[in-house]
């Protein structure tokens, strides 16, 4: 009973309670609507264009306005712009549930209303980073972090399971109408947030703000070197997973062994939360996050030489267990030393690095997917990809040396 105490210690304060909760519903909406869009627009319109079209519109905006939306969560009050963002996103998938029910898709509207998405998003993430230091102290910080992440995993294989029993029985649109409810119920949660009040800012416009942050990502070392590990990171995820089933399909298992790579990976991801909020705590966050992260090369070069599917299963668990560590590890070091009123700022080009070249990844991967020697080569490039922005930064001091502040015990909120 001591040991669960401690894991959901972020729990004892209020404001986390509302915050968590609300990111645990719309979480698992979020995964759900991934496959009841795709699958409805299907049923309707009898094709996956309007599927593409859908999940393009809603990408750009996304990565067009992620900077912007980062600067205006610095400005307001965080809990408030996540609040509205989930409305208007509540109310996207309402419509998009009603139209795919109706059984007539409009094309345009379906663009339109995937860019106000989209939109949305890239106001929400940011704030949602930069709010989470607000509502736990900081002994409770890393442990938040780790249990949101480990919730998204799970709602990572809960989601897509509803959206498939409902898409087989009521239909896809239910579903939808199911996750715009649950942006709804997200918003009011949030607006239930109660944080201490900013101090007054300093007077500034748009481009300048933007250009602050710019400024301070890219003269922190330990912040741009991090940035572009990530971004190296999800391109080769994206590749492993397109070019992946391939060298599965041709010599490595089958469908079966692919099934239980993909598997591997998942629980690998759960397990590196575990560890975090068993407690574990570096003194030098960044340096063991460089550490895991490294993982994932290895595992990369292993499955391109086509070792057994079980070996591979073993060494991507294990990869997918340190880049989720990881990347918990470093939420929360950006959390505790960048400056409040520059938080969402530069979590926007975190954002921003996961999302931009995910879809030149998946590009790359169907190149690469034309036969199962040109993927054994892409994957191996990407191990490489993976490895020397890791080393790179490792050659800083400040990445090697920067160390977790002492905790400081505070009540519940």
């Amino acid at each position: 009973m001591t040991r669960w105490k401690e894991f959901l210690a972020p729990l004892r304060h209020r404001s986390f309670r509302y915050q968590y909760a609300g990111f645990s519903v719309s979480v698992t909406g979020n995964m759900l609507s991934l496959v009841a869009l795709t699958v409805g627009l299907v049923e309707v319109t009898g094709s996956g264009a309007a599927a593409g079209l859908a999940l393009g519109a809603s990408t750009v905006p996304l990565v067009v306005f992620l900077l912007v939306g980062g600067v205006w969560a610095d400005r307001l009050p965080r809990h408030l712009v996540m609040a509205g963002m989930d409305v208007v996103r509540g109310l996207v998938q309402l419509g998009l549930g009603a139209m795919i029910l109706s059984g007539q898709v409009n094309l345009a509207l379906l663009i339109v209303v995937q860019v106000v998405f989209g939109t949305a998003q890239a106001f929400h993430l940011p704030a949602a980073t930069g709010l989470t230091p607000f509502t736990v102290p900081k002994q409770d910080l890393q442990r938040a972090n780790a249990l949101m992440s480990i919730t998204r995993s799970l709602s990572g294989v809960a989601g897509p399971l509803i959206a498939g029993g409902l898409a087989a029985t009521v239909g896809a649109g239910w579903a939808l109408l199911l996750d715009g409810g649950t942006f709804l119920v997200s918003a009011w949660l949030a607006s239930r947030i109660r944080v201490p009040a900013a101090p007054p800012r300093a007077g500034g416009g748009l481009l300048k703000e933007l250009s602050d942050g710019f400024r301070l990502v890219t003269r922190t070392p330990w912040i741009w070197t991090s940035v572009a590990g990530f971004a190296c990171t999800h391109v080769a995820i994206a590749v492993f997973m397109v070019a992946g089933p391939v060298l599965a399909l041709q010599e490595q298992g089958g469908a079966f062994g692919w099934a239980l790579v993909v598997a591997a990976l998942g629980v690998g991801d759960v397990l590196g939360d575990l560890v975090l909020l068993a407690g574990y705590r570096p003194r030098r966050p960044l340096l063991v996050a460089r550490l895991a992260e490294l993982l994932l090369a290895p595992a990369l070069l292993l499955i391109a030489l086509g070792v057994p599917a079980p070996v591979q299963a073993l060494v991507i668990a294990l990869a997918g267990a340190g880049m989720t560590a990881a990347d918990s590890l470093w939420i929360t070091t950006m959390q505790q030393h960048v400056p409040e009123d520059a938080l969402s700022k530069v979590s926007s080009y975190d954002w921003l690095s996961s999302q931009a070249l995910r879809p030149a990844g998946y590009a790359l991967g169907a190149l690469a997917a034309a036969d199962g020697t040109t993927a054994t080569v892409v994957l191996a490039v990407m191990a490489a990809v993976v490895a020397l922005p890791r080393l790179v930064s490792l050659a800083y001091p400040s990445v090697r040396e920067l160390r977790a502040p002492e905790p400081e015990p505070a009540p519940a909120n």
